[in-house]
């Protein structure tokens, strides 16, 4: 525990290569959710957990869907901006 930095190992402002691996992450989810098997699973999850009916449910994997093929480009990127954009490689 003491080798690990305070602001985490999974940190993308020290580690700039992490944006580029939540982006592919995120194009996962995304491409994941167009598959109807997962797609029914995730509905049926939902249903579960909180008093929906199916449409709710779908409703919003459709718009977590959207989201992450949204996310996925350089969005992430933008999750820490200030005053400037961060790149996804070091120099």
């Amino acid at each position: 525990m003491a080798n690990i930095p305070r602001s985490g190992l999974h940190n993308p402002i020290k580690n700039p290569e992490r944006y580029l691996l939540y982006g592919r992450v995120c194009q996962k989810v995304a491409s994941g959710l167009h598959n109807p098997e997962i797609f029914e699973f995730f509905v049926k999850s939902i249903q579960r957990v909180a008093p929906k009916s199916y449409v709710q449910a779908a409703g919003e994997l459709n718009i977590l869907k959207i989201f992450f093929e949204n996310f996925s480009g350089d969005q992430v990127r933008f999750l820490c901006r200030g005053f400037s954009v961060p790149g996804d490689h070091y120099g």
